[in-house]
């Protein structure tokens, strides 16, 4: 009330002086939204149509439901990333129940775009025995719709680590169709065509073989994108050659997908310099190398027992607070200072690359057929928005179909026509945004220059206590005002009693596994028969939600100390579970070997 009672005191002229740096601010805070990456070719761009290089940091840790919440300290961290000059942040193990507006913000208002590993401790590839699962294709989906709606978002590394070694080469399929689900899902909610990529561990033997399998097929199998985790140029005395480097620039010709370095920056052990001087990034992003690679991503941000961080912190047991810059992060902003490639303009490129052929099986080095098939699991259970024409390029598919893998040429991920209608679809809203936020400043300055007549007229303006039906002061509606019933949380898929339980068979003998009886009509144990009516996804409602009832939300769940992730209650329940049906197969084995006794004995 005491600012409204002032600006109706003020002049007209006044009046005018408070609205007009508004209306500057919101406009100037519209137009400064990052432009959104997509890949075309074997090159990433701006929906602006700028080629893109990555200056990129390895950010955060391993913890579940830490990252990318703490919004005071993502602003902390964003300020000192762009003083080195990166442009992009990596991040592991993100929990989607948990909000991220704040720091998605911080690094926006840097410019700074951020990639995100899909993978987390509790829904990850189990490499020794690999399954792509239902469960696990939920839980990724979760983390497509928490990140979907930011421009910053860079895209994500839909699988990684999966191959590293010959043996585990077999777990390459289940890899692949992680990529080719996650771009389906991408496709089927009708969002924008987020890069969705591989980060491969870097195996001598099998390095080329695996960057042809992630890039072979159709687009809609593909991986948009390719990441190597390589630590080979290290010292002072490193070159382009001793590294290896050559190799790589050699075995990226013609790759039809952009390549990168996902992860790079070994720390010198020994020799006469034990610091890292990053020499390698002249090559990445110089002419060396940067027609060919798209840049690199640099290990890592804090500093932990592996000296390799670019920062300390204040709190070196939480990593929080302030930061202090290493020698590591100078010597890289130097580097890095000097280092500004252009590329080429998305409207003058027309590539004509095509997919490579898939690698074939070869006995002790590669254990995939050349035309396996993925097994994918396919949108069962997933509805798309309201007014959806369709998934572009792959087919809906029901749980556990296999789609086989073929060469193709359909390699480009985006096309300039979708670029300049993204271009034309952004001007319109910030065009619009702003002429709406000029009518309301012309109207408000056209109040106040009324207002101020009639004082001057002596005709006051009615108190408040004369009004027939005062206003509230609240601008929003308090917590009790608001129903309890009025938001439902987004169901969990892990504990919505409806998806089939996967038997661990953890015994392994001469007699065929039983399954249990409780299991054997296909239908989930008896205390979750409650919810046999599947609920499709599609449009889950959830950016209709209050702003002031998520608000509310998180307050509770802060104030709950000890209550774990739901992703935690997941991973309790699948346990709970499996020992359930372990006992219950125990049981029927028993009755089964006392039978066989019986009748021995008889």
């Amino acid at each position: 009330m005491y600012r409204e009672r002032r600006c109706i005191a003020m002049s007209g002229h006044i009046c005018f002086a408070v609205i007009v740096p508004a209306l500057i601010l919101v406009s100037s805070r519209v137009v400064q939204a990052l432009p959104t990456i997509s890949t075309k070719g074997s090159k990433f761009f701006t929906s602006d149509g700028d080629q893109f290089y990555i200056k990129g940091i390895v950010y955060q840790f391993y913890t579940l439901g830490t990252n990318l919440v703490n919004g005071d300290q993502c602003k902390i961290d964003a300020d000192a990333i762009s003083e080195l000059g990166a442009n992009l942040v990596s991040v592991y193990a993100v929990d989607p129940t948990v909000n991220h507006d704040e720091c998605m913000e911080a690094f926006e208002e840097k410019g700074i775009y951020v990639m995100i590993y899909m993978s987390t401790p509790s829904f990850t590839i189990n490499i020794e025995d690999p399954e792509w699962t239902i469960d696990l294709r939920n839980a990724f989906a979760d983390i497509v719709d928490a990140f979907q709606a930011y421009d910053n978002l860079f895209g994500f590394f839909a699988s990684s680590m999966i191959v590293n070694n010959v043996e585990s080469s077999a777990a390459a399929p289940y890899a692949k169709a992680v990529i080719a689900d996650m771009k389906a899902y991408r496709d089927l909610m009708q969002y924008r065509k987020m890069p969705m990529g591989y980060a491969a561990t870097d195996v001598a033997a099998l390095r080329l073989r695996q960057q042809k399998y992630f890039a072979c097929g159709n687009s809609s199998i593909a991986a948009d994108f390719y990441g190597l985790r390589r630590y080979s140029w290290y010292g002072s005395n490193s070159t382009f050659t001793a590294s290896g480097y050559d190799e790589l620039y050699d075995d990226a010709e013609n790759y039809p997908i952009p390549i990168i370095l996902a992860e790079t920056g070994k720390n010198n052990d020994s020799g006469t310099t034990p610091y890292r001087v990053f020499d390698d990034q002249e090559s990445l992003l110089g002419k060396q190398m940067n027609d060919r690679y798209s840049g690199s991503i640099i290990y890592e941000w804090p500093e932990e027992a592996n000296n390799c961080g670019l920062v300390s912190y204040s709190d070196s047991w939480t990593l929080t607070g302030s930061v202090t810059a290493m020698g590591d992060f100078t010597r890289l902003k130097e580097q890095w200072a000097t280092l500004t490639p252009v590329g080429v303009e998305a409207s003058d490129y027309n590539p004509t690359l095509s997919a490579p052929s898939c690698p074939d099986y070869s006995s002790g080095t590669w254990s995939v057929m050349a035309n396996a098939a993925l097994p994918t699991v396919g949108m069962y259970g997933f509805t798309a928005p309201t007014g959806s024409t369709g998934m572009s390029g792959r087919t809906v598919t029901g749980s556990g179909t296999a789609v086989t893998e073929t060469d193709g040429s359909d390699k480009s991920s985006s096309d300039s026509a979708s670029g300049r209608s993204d271009r034309v679809a952004v001007g319109a809203i910030v065009g619009g945004v702003v002429g709406g936020i000029a009518i309301i400043a012309l109207l408000l300055s056209g109040v106040c220059l009324l207002r101020r007549r009639k004082r001057q007229r002596g005709t006051g303006l009615p108190s408040r206590d004369e009004l027939v039906n005062p206003e509230s002061d609240k601008m929003v509606a308090g917590s009790e005002e608001i129903g309890l019933g009025d938001y439902e949380p987004k169901r969990h898929h892990e504990m919505s009693g409806t998806d089939p339980i996967s038997e661990l068979d953890p015994f392994k003998g001469d007699i065929a596994t039983m399954r249990a009886n409780e299991m054997s009509n296909g239908h989930q144990m008896n205390e979750l028969q409650d919810a046999q009516q599947e609920i499709p996804r599609g449009d889950r409602g959830d950016s209709d939600v209050p702003l002031d009832s998520i608000s509310t939300s998180q307050s509770a769940s802060a104030n709950d100390v000890g209550s774990p992730s739901p992703f935690v209650h997941a991973q309790r329940r699948m346990e709970v579970d499996w020992l359930e049906s372990e006992e219950a197969r125990l049981r029927q084995r028993r009755e089964v070997l006392l039978s066989q006794s019986r009748a021995t004995n008889a």
